[in-house]
């Protein structure tokens, strides 16, 4: 009864395996053994919470697990694994062929580089960040992570585990940075650009002002309305408001936080400044080529879109080529997802080699034209770009110009 009533006081602890046995004088002999489970049971609670930390850990990181066997060609993925692939449990993703054939075109050279570089030991383990195509047709960006834990006698990866840290978010705020501070870069320069301007044009009118009236001073003798330094002094005040005009209505396109915007007939809106175009009698059209579909709605500014279009429409007026007949063509398509304008003429053309980096620059004149300023470009820039827009051209000398306006809605 001793080994029975020790039995039942300490069951809660031990691990036991009692037999009983009777023997030739009826009496009732019981063997077995007893082992104290206490610590295997304290143990294996540790690790249950270690598993539940692990788990949490994992899936508030957004982490998923994988487990290469090499020998056998075989990839585990871990259900968070599986669930940053939007890859449903019961679909078959084991092989690590099927993972390359998700990784973007242009990381997949990335990608091989760095598990290459680990698996022939020259790093401590692979790290690449690249994206992946999930089961909806989206791209996803991942931190792919792992480590060889096993090889041959040669040296050659046996097995290798590793995880997979969906960092898309990250990835996404890091681009939008980077594209805010390229466009601060660009502010700066266009501020710096247009400081330099104002002051040598203004000190230019300046400079030319102080000298007539100093020539008027001097030219006691004659009428100062029929003197030469007078008419003079017209014209250089003539030049000092349209510089002045000029100057304040890029600030006002550039400072403007309250722009409207509408969604405009892109064919209708065309028609209109072409219609002002051909009511001057000294400009005369060649041919004109409208590919613009009917139902062309584009979400610009009404004030905006008519400058942009008279500009571009008048500069191939007048860089036409003397030689043979204007042709002005106009374009509207999609491309990427986005919806593209663009306006292609056989005019005198442009030395982009030459003067590329110019061409959108304040007061940069690049043919001998009288009524060539330098400034309608560079307005024509500011406006399309104030509406999230990207305005490119390609041209050739003695073939012609083409202006490319991607909208962004």
């Amino acid at each position: 009864m001793m080994v029975l009533d020790f039995y039942k006081k300490n069951s809660y602890k031990a691990g036991s395996n009692f037999h009983s046995k009777f023997i030739e004088d009826r009496s009732t002999v019981f063997y077995g053994k007893i082992l104290d489970t206490a610590d295997l049971k304290t143990h294996e609670l540790k690790l249950k919470i270690l598993g539940e930390r692990f788990q949490f850990a994992l899936e508030a990181s957004n982490t998923g697990v994988w487990d290469w066997n090499m020998k056998t060609n075989v990839v585990f993925y871990s259900s968070q694994s599986l669930k940053i692939l939007e890859i449903k449990s019961d679909d078959t993703f084991d092989k690590p062929e099927r993972w390359d054939e998700i990784v973007h075109p242009d990381d997949l050279g990335g990608y091989y580089d760095a598990i290459n570089e680990h698996f022939a030991n020259k790093t401590p383990f692979y790290e690449n960040c690249h994206r992946v195509i999930t089961s909806s047709g989206k791209y996803k960006w991942i931190l792919d992570r792992g480590k060889v834990i096993e090889r041959d006698l040669r040296g050659k990866p046996l097995r290798v585990i590793g995880t997979h840290t969906d960092i898309t978010s990250h990835k996404e705020k890091e681009m939008e940075l980077v594209n805010t501070m390229k466009l601060y870069g660009e502010k700066n320069s266009q501020l710096l650009n247009f400081s330099h301007i104002v002051a040598h044009n203004l000190n230019s009118h300046a400079g030319n002002l102080k000298l007539l009236l100093d020539m008027i001073d001097s030219d006691t003798k004659s009428n100062m309305e029929d003197s030469d330094a007078f008419k003079y002094l017209r014209t250089v005040s003539n030049d000092l408001n349209k510089t002045i005009a000029d100057l304040s209505q890029i600030v006002n396109i550039q400072n403007n936080v309250n722009i409207i915007v509408a969604p405009l007939n892109l064919k209708k809106c065309l028609k209109k400044v072409l219609d002002i175009i051909s009511a001057y009698d000294h400009r005369k059209f060649g041919t004109i080529i409208n590919n613009i579909p009917k139902d062309a709605t584009i979400n610009f500014n009404p004030a905006y879109l008519e400058s942009v279009l008279l500009n571009f429409c008048t500069n191939a007026i007048k860089y036409a080529d003397p030689e043979r007949t204007l042709i002005i063509e106009f374009n509207f398509f999609l491309e990427n997802g986005k919806k593209v304008f663009t306006i292609t003429d056989n005019g005198l053309g442009i030395d982009l080699k030459k003067h590329g980096h110019l061409l959108f620059g304040m007061y940069k004149t690049f043919h001998k034209h009288e009524e060539a300023h330098g400034i309608g470009l560079y307005i024509t820039k500011n406006q399309i770009e104030s509406m999230n827009a990207t305005v490119a051209v390609d041209s050739k000398v003695g073939v012609g110009t083409t202006f490319k306006i991607t909208f962004n809605d």
